[in-house]
């Protein structure tokens, strides 16, 4: 019984040590790596109009908008690492044939605030200090208007993007096409001679930035 219950402790003893060994390195490995802190800037470019509106006339849609925006990123795996941020785009409510005549006619202003995290993975070996990145996280679009009668929208959204980060040293630059699947409530906007629904509101989100790794 000694010659084979001995051996098999001493393999579980072993196994567990590498284990524990493996999962210390790694941990230290990711603490070895600094958090990076990106300041983003771009545009905010909407694809489906808020409200579609008689053929013809005009829909009720936001333009595209200047966006500023700040990130962070912990490397917490060898592939990739985790994302949280916050963007602010600026933009103009034009005003369709389905809006109400209380919201005043041409157009107003309308900011869009973004909060979204997830995983950003890299490739670290196709291209000397250049990194092909793909982003793959969700979160949250808050629409705010100054139309009257109109009010706050706020609205779950998807967050996936590709682009490449590139540089050496504590300064690196980024570039990124993110794609921001969304809905919106249309019973936010003063309508007349329509029922609200759910719309679609998918966004193309444009960015180049300035990371820095304290």
């Amino acid at each position: 019984m000694l010659t084979t219950t001995l051996p098999n402790r001493s393999m579980r003893r072993l196994t567990l040590s590498v284990v524990l060994l493996t999962a210390a390195t790694t941990s230290l490995s990711a603490q070895d790596r600094p958090v990076r802190i990106s300041a983003l800037s771009g545009g905010l470019a909407h694809l489906s109009s808020l409200v579609v509106g008689p053929a013809d006339a005009g829909d009720t849609r936001l333009s595209a908008g200047p966006t500023f925006g700040l990130e962070i990123q912990h490397p917490t795996f060898g592939f990739g690492a985790l994302f949280a941020g916050v963007a602010g785009s600026f933009s103009t409510l034009e005003h369709g044939a389905n809006l109400a005549a209380s919201a005043g006619a041409g157009s107003s202003g309308a900011t869009v605030i973004l909060g979204t995290a997830g995983l950003v993975l890299e490739a670290s070996d196709w291209f000397a200090n250049v990194h092909p990145t793909l982003r793959l996280g969700g979160g949250i679009k808050y629409y705010m208007f100054s139309a009257n009668g109109a009010s706050s929208n706020l609205t779950l959204t998807g967050d996936v993007g590709a682009g490449f980060r590139g540089g050496t040293g504590p300064v690196e630059i980024l570039a990124e096409v993110r794609f921001l699947p969304s809905s919106f409530d249309q019973a936010k906007l003063p309508l007349r001679g329509l029922t609200p629904q759910d719309q679609a509101q998918n966004d193309l989100l444009f960015t180049i930035g300035v990371t820095i790794k304290p």
